[in-house]
């Protein structure tokens, strides 16, 4: 859906052949040599792939919000603390 209104508004209307609820399918139906796939930067490939190519999308631009949850009234352990400060160094470059 982030994807259809983004590129809505740039008046452009894809036809998907495929719409996958888990972002590592994508990831296996590309690697099958089946097509292409839009995905979010975070569910990439963090280094080179002996099969998947990956290239920056620049227009239209597409963004979404993400957040953290977490238990009020409670303390993280310290694995999600340090996961929680990896997060927020990587999103604020």
């Amino acid at each position: 859906m982030i994807i259809d209104l983004g590129l809505a508004g740039h008046g452009i209307r894809p036809r998907w052949f495929y719409e996958v609820q888990h972002l590592s399918t994508p990831l296996g139906l590309v690697g099958a040599g089946l097509g292409v796939a839009a995905l979010p930067r975070m569910s990439l490939p963090s280094g080179p792939h002996p099969v998947i190519a990956t290239k920056r999308l620049v227009e239209p631009v597409v963004t979404r919000q993400v957040g953290v949850v977490s238990r009020s009234r409670t303390t993280l352990s310290p694995s999600a603390s340090r996961f929680y400060e990896i997060l927020m160094a990587r999103w604020r470059r």
